[in-house]
């Protein structure tokens, strides 16, 4: 077997090369964690991938604002007037995904209620962690984050 370019042994770090693995079993289980909470249509990697990109593109400028985030300490979601509407393009560049996919499959999320279309954007109701099944998911998600650094530090 023949490897294209090889990389010096000296430029891997001991710490690195314990933590490759680990690293790799917890993005796998945040990639099952996306997919594996039954959120009717959000069930394929790449939809659940566009919709958590308009989630949080909607409102990455009100996390921001001080307003809001003593709302969310209060126990309070984001005002809908908060939620910014985003285009289909920037969604495939956070993404990385073609253009069309995304167009296609942000039209069904559209259709079934998950986005809302609004001004050439698209933005996430309100208070989208109520709708479908995202607060599970959330959940989930933040449990799987919050365990990541212990299991990653098992190496140091």
């Amino acid at each position: 077997m023949t490897v294209a370019s090889r990389i010096d042994v000296e430029d891997v770090s001991p710490e690195l090369r314990k933590k490759a693995i680990p690293a790799c079993e917890i993005l796998l289980r945040l990639i099952r964690t996306i997919t594996a909470t039954q959120r009717e249509d959000l069930t394929d990697l790449e939809t659940s991938v566009i919709y958590i990109a308009v989630a949080c593109a909607t409102v990455s400028g009100a996390m921001r604002d001080p307003a809001v985030l003593e709302l969310l300490d209060a126990g309070q979601p984001i005002p809908d007037e908060a939620r910014q509407p985003v285009s289909r393009r920037a969604i495939a560049e956070s993404t990385g995904l073609p253009r069309e996919t995304v167009r296609r499959k942000i039209a069904v999320l559209v259709e079934k209620g998950f986005l809302i279309e609004e001004g050439g954007g698209v933005r996430t109701p309100p208070d989208p962690i109520l709708h479908h099944q995202n607060l599970k998911f959330v959940r989930e998600l933040v449990h799987e984050l919050e365990r990541a650094p212990a299991r990653l530090a098992r190496y140091d």
